[in-house]
């Protein structure tokens, strides 16, 4: 009974038939999820491209303004940014006017509006944010924009729903004027 136990063990241990199917049932789901989390990842830093490239647009739209902005021209941006990003939101927009005045001890916000979920910048955000500022004049302004948006990748990837993963901060200075205002009206 033994031998002949080892003599089927033996001939099953010599035929390669099925071995294609035992293989692809090991390998195609590791290259699936390989190329899952290739096209997640991919699409994730396109769509953190698409984010930089708009809150530097709207950052350049709001330094060539020469007229006081106001909310009507906030909510456009935030629809500009929702344009340029083509995602189902939500959006967060926060701008910052600061200036930089050498008798105060340095930064200073002038004024700061929002839309989503930042709040209005304050004093200790500024200080939190000084090292990330370029070096300015006395009485210079420059205009901060910070930009933050949700994005669900097409599969799960461990890691790639990280806060703060979208956050966006740039400054530019205002171009045509020495500095931009805000409007109530």
């Amino acid at each position: 009974m033994l031998n002949k136990m080892l003599s089927h063990l033996r001939r099953f241990a010599r035929d390669e038939d099925g071995n294609v199917t035992v293989e692809t049932i090991l390998w195609v789901p590791l290259v699936i999820t390989i190329l899952a989390a290739t096209f997640s990842l991919h699409d994730a830093f396109r769509y953190k491209s698409l984010n930089v490239k708009a809150a530097y647009t709207i950052s350049d739209a709001i330094s060539r303004e020469t007229d006081p902005i106001d909310n009507a021209y906030l909510d456009g941006m935030v629809d500009l940014m929702a344009y340029l990003t083509r995602s189902a939101g939500p959006y967060s927009l926060r701008v910052t006017l600061v200036r930089y005045k050498q008798a105060d001890g340095g930064y200073n916000v002038e004024w700061s509006k929002t839309r989503g979920g930042f709040s209005a910048m304050t004093g200790s955000d500024l200080a939190n944010l000084t090292d990330n500022l370029p070096n300015m004049l006395d009485n210079e302004r420059i205009i901060v924009v910070e930009t933050q948006t949700d994005y669900q990748p097409p599969f799960e990837v461990p890691g790639l729903n990280s806060a703060g993963l979208f956050y966006n901060f740039g400054f530019t200075r205002p171009r045509f004027a020495p500095k931009i205002t805000w409007s109530d009206a």
